[in-house]
């Protein structure tokens, strides 16, 4: 089987890895393969750099035919018993309530002044994989510090922080309009 693999992640591909597939064919079964080989030669089409990748198939029951359009998933990182969470949680900000500052007349209003210290914390840059996670507790957002591990895209591991599984943590918030 001949995939194609976004540039993006071709670097987390190695011979030996193993990797099921699917066809329309039959859309119930999934396929078992290993890849055997990651090309170097490139392809783009319609912008998007892929590069070959080929995978050692058994076909003994023939039910593969050539030209049939496959999709692949490789696994490139197996994680066990791990705490997961919404990957939209570490994008959460909860809304800032605006303060009323007292007035201080026609001049303040028209003449520069400092800007206000904002109450927003600066993300920490040094380690990116520490984060924060909203959950509820007693109708108050209350913030949990975590560090996080290994994403699939739509959901994230957490490798510690007080997150226990089960646990429900803030992806959005609503406003009711009154």
């Amino acid at each position: 089987l001949h995939v194609d693999v976004d540039e993006a992640d071709v670097g987390h591909i190695q011979e030996g890895q193993k990797a099921t597939f699917s066809v329309a064919a039959y859309p119930n079964r999934n396929f078992d393969a290993q890849i055997i080989q990651v090309r170097y030669g490139s392809s783009t089409t319609s912008g998007v750099v892929t590069y070959e990748t080929v995978l050692k198939v058994d076909n003994s029951h023939l039910l593969l035919r050539p030209g049939m359009t496959a999709t692949a998933d490789i696994i490139v990182k197996k994680v066990e018993n791990a705490v997961l969470i919404p990957s939209a949680a570490l994008r959460f900000t909860p809304p800032i309530q605006e303060e009323k500052e007292p007035s201080t007349g026609l001049i303040s209003a028209i003449l520069p002044h400092p800007p206000r210290s904002g109450s927003q914390q600066r993300e920490d840059t040094a380690n990116k994989k520490q984060h924060r996670v909203w959950t509820l507790k007693d109708g108050q957002l209350s913030a949990i510090s975590v560090t996080i591990g290994s994403a699939n895209g739509g959901m994230t591991e957490v490798v510690a922080g007080d997150i226990q599984p089960g646990m429900a943590v803030v992806v959005d918030t609503v406003s009711s309009v009154k």
